[in-house]
């Protein structure tokens, strides 16, 4: 994985030739450090055109009113357009930031996209299951 940006909230990384990228998350970051984290996010997505997307969201705390609604009209509908196909997460710790995050996840099934989410617990299962290879690409390609 090649590291793409870093601060102490959170680590952003990639590997080009799996598309894959990946978002580590530490503490609480609210205002212009989580929308700029988020963009850069989106940024490395599309320089990359990555398809997998690993969002490690173990020691991600609280997100804010504010930043939430902030969220569902800029970063959700930029995933739900992005070249991303698997996104794996390992939930947050905090409640509170499960409960912000799943409110993000069904405002992103209410778009038209291919995404396939998943959870996990383990980040050895989350890289397995993003590297294999897809069923729907599988099953398009012998059409």
């Amino acid at each position: 994985m090649q590291l793409y940006f870093q601060n102490s909230f959170v680590k952003l990384s990639y590997d080009r030739a799996n598309r894959l990228g990946k978002a580590e998350w530490f503490g609480r970051l609210h205002g212009a450090e989580l929308r700029e984290a988020y963009l850069l996010c989106h940024d490395m997505i599309n320089r990359f055109s990555l398809t997998k997307w690993l969002a490690d969201d173990r020691l991600m705390d609280n997100i804010s009113p504010a930043d939430l609604k902030w969220s569902l009209e800029v970063h959700v509908p930029q995933m739900a357009k992005s070249s991303l196909k698997r996104l794996a997460r390992i939930p947050s710790k905090y409640e509170t930031n499960r409960e912000a995050v799943g409110v993000m996840i069904n405002k992103g099934y209410t778009f038209d996209s291919p995404l396939e989410l998943r959870d996990f617990e383990d980040e050895n299962e989350a890289m397995k299951w993003l590297l294999e290879p897809s069923r729907v690409s599988a099953a398009a390609s012998s059409i």
